[in-house]
């Protein structure tokens, strides 16, 4: 058994293969680690590369990686716990926080089973839906296979929204808990909204933004995002500008199937902020989202989300209520629900306001204190008193 720290304090060690800053999953163990400093946790990042250590708010132990094959711009971290084994020790851990199922994920479970260290992992991405989009469903038993590998072998699952919780229940996972995650109500308001930005995206006289924001790559049904904007600029009734905020491999095609939309590239922070807050209808057709950051995002910012009925999103969208909720990959239904807010700004009004109520629903610290609360559980159960 790990040797016992300070009590009332909880040493965290979070685990991630590739530290990107526009990445979901990035932002989502950022945005803890920011929480943890704030409360007075000590914590740590071991991750095989950090694209911009001045997002990082803590320290990182950056252990030797290699680059992915498969999606050039994800690192994997060499097998084994040599790169990292030392200066986690001095850091003395109490609890192990995972948050890619990849190398550095079992390399995390070895340092835990040779430690006595609890381990807590993330089930951030739907993996197996990935592949179709790449051709290779075939592989899906042995996906599960090595997810079963790191989730079996950790003392906790948790995943961001009920619908992937079920998911993982029906594969055979178990320790699985929900814990949905928070949004930055500062960062993300309707106080952001430019009128000078509108100006300079929209055509002459036209009165609606439709946004989507996500990472250019085809498990994000990109698809069906240029099918529902051809069969807007074909049959709709008001000009609107369709911007896209993101970037990544399918950027050049896309494009190509997306004459006329606006490409802003990659964007963060206040800029970020701006665009959120400046547009009317967030149309995001990822039907593999297991939380929905970009949908919470947009709503506690003001746009209307028009999103896929599927995964996490589901599970913040009341449909006709606070958005509208689209069959996946299905771009006439998504077309008519886009229309149908374009026709009567009443009704687009009448939901942002619905909307905007998931501010008060959402926050990174109820999240990281639910995180806090399983930690404790786990190191009482493991014979260590860390009450916070």
């Amino acid at each position: 058994m790990t040797t016992m720290n300070k009590p009332g304090t909880i040493r965290i060690a979070y685990f991630i293969g590739t530290l990107r800053k526009e990445d979901g999953v990035a932002q989502v163990l950022l945005a803890l680690a920011r929480e943890a400093k704030k409360k007075g946790f000590p914590c740590v990042i071991v991750t095989g590369w950090v694209e911009d250590m001045s997002v990082v708010p803590v320290p990182v132990i950056t252990i030797p990686s290699v680059v992915f094959p498969l999606y050039r711009d994800y690192r994997l971290p060499l097998p084994g716990m040599r790169g990292f084994e030392k200066e986690l020790d001095d850091f003395r851990p109490d609890i192990i926080h995972v948050h890619s199922p990849d190398t550095s994920a079992w390399a995390a479970i070895a340092y835990a089973k040779k430690t006595g260290i609890p381990v807590i992992t993330t089930h951030h991405t739907d993996f197996a839906r990935y592949l179709s989009y790449y051709h290779i469903g075939f592989a899906e038993p042995f996906l599960w296979f090595l997810l079963h590998e790191v989730y079996d072998r950790s003392d906790r699952v948790t995943t961001p929204s009920p619908a992937t919780t079920n998911d993982l229940l029906e594969h055979g996972v178990k320790n699985v808990i929900t814990i949905g995650w928070g949004v930055d109500t500062a960062r993300f308001d309707p106080s952001f909204r430019s009128e000078e930005w509108r100006k300079s995206v929209l055509p002459s006289g036209a009165p609606f933004v439709i946004l989507c924001v996500c990472r250019l790559t085809w498990e994000k049904d990109l698809k069906t995002l240029a099918a529902t904007y051809t069969l807007l600029r074909q049959r709709s009734r008001n000009p609107f500008a369709m911007v896209i905020a993101g970037d990544g491999p399918a950027r050049g095609e896309i494009e190509k199937m997306m004459p006329g939309a606006i490409f802003l590239g990659h964007i963060e922070k206040t800029d970020l902020s701006r665009v959120y807050a400046s547009s009317d209808i967030l149309l995001f057709p990822s039907s593999t989202e297991t939380f929905g950051n970009v949908t919470a995002e947009a709503m506690v910012s003001g746009a209307v989300p028009v999103v896929a009925n599927a995964g996490g999103s589901q599970s913040l969208v009341q449909d006709g209520k606070n958005g509208f909720l689209a069959a996946p990959r299905d771009a006439e239904d998504f077309y008519q629900k886009t229309s149908r807010l374009m026709d009567n700004p009443q009704l687009l009004d009448k939901i942002k306001k619905e909307a905007l109520k998931l501010r008060d629903q959402v926050s990174w610290e109820h999240v990281f204190s639910r995180f806090i609360d399983e930690y404790s559980a786990l190191l009482k159960s493991n014979g260590s008193d860390h009450s916070a």
